[in-house]
């Protein structure tokens, strides 16, 4: 298992976080602060590396978390809180949306020093914690069906130091974005023109098929997994 980091896209000065995701609407009297956690999926096209640009996009799948944790402290630790979901949290890809929700988050009102949120992929079981489905239109504007697997237990991290102050009846959204045109960008048009298909006619892009375009994917996903927390 491997850590990588979020890109952190910019910062409120005044945030709001949790000790405990609910389900539930935000209650609009609630006086303690609150973090939205949203997962952005893009699903527009990509041009490949190309004389002849062509395109590849991916519309649904899903990706099943194993843990998501939230951490704050003060700079001389004497506050902490450490919040963790260890359950299965599969996002659909085509929505973006959370099975079971996992919308809100609560913290005490307070002014830290340090925070970090981490989402690890789940690893266990037969079933890839990423399958993405999609389509890959060749040299000739023909579409071809794309299918992406992703099985590993890969950790992503955010880590933000500094003041931050959790106001009483303040909200923030934390958006957390999976972009595989991203991931993709350094794929080359030939090399999906000559991928390998399956029995079904699909291109399957995994650790063990068409592994030469999967390594280069492998590596974008390193790189362009990002997060962003706003007011």
């Amino acid at each position: 298992m491997k850590k990588m980091n979020f890109r952190i896209l910019g910062l409120a000065v005044i945030l709001a976080a949790g000790v405990s995701f609910t389900s539930c609407e935000k209650d609009e009297s609630q006086t303690e602060p609150t973090v939205g956690l949203k997962f952005n999926t893009v699903t527009s096209s990509v041009s490949l590396k190309s004389t002849q640009a062509r395109e590849l996009s991916f519309t649904s799948g899903f990706i099943t978390l194993r843990e998501v944790q939230f951490q704050i402290e003060t700079d001389n630790d004497s506050v902490e809180v450490d919040f963790n979901i260890e359950l299965n949290t599969q996002i659909d890809f085509a929505t973006g949306e959370t099975d079971p929700d996992i919308s809100y988050a609560e913290i005490p009102a307070g002014t830290y020093n340090e925070m970090e949120v981490e989402i690890e992929l789940q690893d266990e079981g037969d079933s890839p914690a990423m399958v993405l489905n999609g389509t890959y239109v060749d040299a000739d504007g023909v579409s071809h069906d794309v299918r992406f697997e992703f099985n590993s237990g890969e950790t992503f991290e955010v880590e933000k130091e500094g003041t931050i102050t959790f106001a009483t009846n303040a909200s923030a959204l934390a958006q957390v974005t999976f972009d595989p045109t991203a991931w993709f960008a350094d794929v080359e048009n030939e090399q999906l023109s000559n991928a390998t298909k399956d029995n079904e006619g699909v291109i399957v892009i995994s650790e063990t098929q068409n592994a030469n375009i999967f390594d280069v994917v492998a590596d974008g996903l390193d790189l362009a997994t990002e997060i962003e927390i706003e007011m």
